[in-house]
């Protein structure tokens, strides 16, 4: 049967320059669709809720699913449908990832989920894993859905997953079509899923709605998308980029209601074609809302009503359902605090992930700034893998370090939901040029070439490693200087990186790691290295210390007598957004930057300056008679707030020192040196000229 609609466009308009509601806390609708034809009267009614991202947040599970449960009260079962987009699991809390995530699946078996999309943390433990746990697990109670994860090679669904599934309520045929991300490749581990491909997902979730649409088996296809927009709330659709590009104007019109997941956003808007197209934020927090109004008669959708609502101020323990969940939580509470309870060490201060304007939760949710805790982390590689080598790098993704160590002791808890996804520890062989390379991937292209959701990954380096960069410069040629235990990086010499699993091997794609020579799988869990690490430290102090910092500055091919340096600027409609000041919680906001020119044993101190929201910009001259000499120098940056050093390698010229010796009765001049760019100690031709 065809299914025939026209979605009525009336206040479309004033709705998205109002920006829907990203901040809303009560029900309102925010996207709705009715037919034109005045006839079209309906007599079935279903309403369909949908979450994502839940991660294991199953002391929410409760208030999330009330409102669930009131309405099949309400309603009767027969009315209502529950779906998932997916990452139901993974990254979880410690009640949950502690106990395998078994009382996650357990609570959605129990909330009576009908059918979920896969996303990228159902493979965080690889292909056998989400076969051979996650799906037995759920036992038949619903299917998971992947209509672009096939058999490698082809374009079949890899079994035990399906492309879609019907649902039939009040007398409505409903099909539910889910897919992942197309960037899984680089989310997970690639050898967890080295016998699977993954097709692209807007592609795949037509051509399913279209086989279901065309053969007649359904009245109403409902896609879940485990993909979504990187802003919500004020921005309109139509302006948001990347994959979500494709997901609002690609979606075809046999799909009738669009869910989104993965981006952990609020929105309720339409695609280009008319279809609600929501996304419900994560962790529990709210439920997405469509109401749909269909005709027998007509054999038409008369309405889509889609708003986003939020969970239960209070869950409903009279419900049966509710009452369920909560026993699960708490059983499973009670059994992981008995070996969470355990302190393995203290801290000196709060060490914790970024925070940005919107999000000072300190979670895993800001990913393109440098932090404390995933520092911390690279330096725990370093010292557990690295040994006596001093050239040794850890490294660190920001989505795999997921919490903050906020409180003065560390219990067993608290380390394991920073490191929750249970990646070994490996290492791997890179020349210099190649490190060059992963630092620029920071600024992110799947395999494709195309820019992923999250366009920018701050990285997380051992304490022995600094670098500078420059966003205004043409991508791939950003990164103007990496300086190892204080000496420029050999471009040609051999570095050892250090890290999990999921990163060496290539994921948030770091594809150069992939290619490093002689990796090694040490065979240790992350988290039990971690445990040890923090029990051999005993107590654990943040760095403030920037690693990375954007630098600019006014010298050039042509000498400069002046030169003016600025330090911890972003770059205009650039994507990486940090200053000289880390936003992890406590770091101090550094208030001057002193410049000094280092050469063999001879320091200068040149001059300093004020430094504002975390921009300082800092000029002098090169002083004569102070025993520097024409040729090669360092410029340090020191910010003694944070103890930040920043390096900039120049060539000085212009110094004749032919004065300093004093004529009696007459001052002896002093004549500025002229500074030039210096060797860059970078890996080919493109580099800058002015070094650093």
């Amino acid at each position: 049967m065809t299914h025939a609609r026209k979605w009525r466009r009336t206040g479309l308009s004033m709705l998205c320059a109002a920006g829907m509601a990203g901040s809303m806390t009560v029900a309102a609708p925010l996207a709705d669709a009715a037919p034109s034809p005045a006839d079209c009267t309906a007599d079935s009614t279903v309403q369909i809720f949908n979450f994502n991202d839940f991660h294991g947040r199953i002391g929410q599970a409760a208030k999330l699913f009330t409102p669930v449960a009131q309405a099949r009260t309400q309603l009767g079962a027969d009315k209502v449908l529950l779906l998932s987009d997916g990452d139901n699991i993974g990254g979880s809390t410690f009640e949950s990832g502690s106990l395998e995530d078994n009382p996650t699946l357990d609570i959605l078996k129990a909330a009576k989920v009908e059918a979920s999309s896969v996303g990228n943390h159902e493979f965080d433990k690889g292909w056998s894993d989400l076969t051979g746990h996650v799906i037995q697990r759920i036992d038949g109670a619903f299917p998971y859905l992947g209509a672009n994860v096939y058999v490698k090679g082809t374009t079949t669904v890899a079994s035990p997953l399906q492309a879609s599934t019907i649902i039939k309520k009040d007398g409505v045929r409903i099909g539910v079509v889910g897919a992942v991300t197309k960037d899984l490749p680089s989310l997970v581990s690639p050898a967890g899923i080295s016998n699977l491909t993954i097709g692209d997902p807007v592609a795949a979730v037509n051509a399913e709605a279209k086989r279901l649409k065309s053969s007649g088996q359904v009245d109403v296809v409902v896609a879940e998308i485990h993909d979504g927009a990187a802003v919500g709330g004020t921005a309109g659709p139509s302006t948001v980029t990347g994959n979500f590009a494709d997901i609002w104007s690609g979606t075809s019109t046999d799909v009738d209601v669009m869910f989104n997941g993965h981006t952990h956003q609020t929105y309720s808007w339409t695609t280009k074609n008319g279809a609600p197209l929501l996304q419900a934020e994560s962790y529990g927090t709210k439920l997405a809302k469509v109401e749909l109004g269909w005709s027998t008669s007509a054999k038409k959708l008369c309405s889509a009503k889609g708003e986003v609502i939020p969970a239960a101020t209070d869950a409903d323990s009279s419900d049966p359902t509710i009452a369920e969940i909560s026993k699960i939580y708490a059983d499973a509470k009670a059994q992981s605090e008995v070996v969470g309870a355990q302190v393995i060490g203290t801290t000196t201060a709060p060490i914790t992930t970024p925070s940005n304007a919107t999000d000072s939760t300190f979670g895993a949710n800001v990913r393109d700034r440098e932090s404390t805790m995933t520092n911390m982390v690279a330096q725990m590689f370093k010292d557990v893998l690295g040994k006596d080598d001093p050239s040794f790098i850890g490294i660190q993704n920001p989505g795999g370090t997921r919490a903050s160590l906020l409180n003065s002791d560390i219990t067993y808890k608290d380390a394991a939901l920073v490191l929750p996804f249970a990646n070994t520890l490996m290492t791997t062989k890179i020349s210099g040029a190649q490190f060059k390379k992963v630092l620029e991937e920071q600024w992110q292209r799947d395999a494709k070439g195309a820019v992923p959701s999250r366009p920018y990954l701050q990285l997380g380096l051992s304490s022995n490693v600094t670098y500078t960069y420059d966003e205004s410069r043409p991508e791939g040629d950003r990164i103007t200087g990496i300086w190892v235990n204080g000496k420029p990086i050999d471009p040609k010499g051999t570095y050892t990186v250090g890290s999990g699993s999921f990163l060496i091997t290539g994921g948030d794609n770091f594809r150069t790691l992939a290619e490093g020579s002689k990796p090694v799988d040490t065979g240790k869990i992350d988290l039990d290295a971690w445990v040890s690490w923090i029990k051999d430290q005993k107590t654990l102090t943040p760095s403030y210390a920037k690693q990375a910092v954007s630098l600019t500055s006014t010298v050039s091919s042509k000498s400069s007598t002046t030169p003016s340096f600025t330090l911890g600027q972003p770059a205009k409609d650039g994507v990486a957004p940090d200053t000289v000041d880390f936003t992890s919680k406590g770091a101090p906001a550094n208030s001057k930057v002193v410049a000094t020119i280092e050469q063999g044993s001879v320091k200068v101190s040149v001059g300093e300056a004020a430094v504002k929201a975390g921009v300082g910009t800092v000029s002098f001259t090169i002083p004569d008679c102070k025993g520097l000499k024409n040729g090669s120098a360092v410029v340090t940056f020191t910010f003694p707030d944070s103890k930040t050093v920043v390096r900039y390698n120049a060539e000085i010229s212009g110094l004749t020192g032919a004065s300093c010796t004093p004529t009696p009765g007459k001052p002896s001049p002093s004549k500025p040196g002229t500074p030039t760019p210096g060797k860059p100690g970078m890996p080919k031709p493109g580099l800058p000229k002015t070094g650093n």
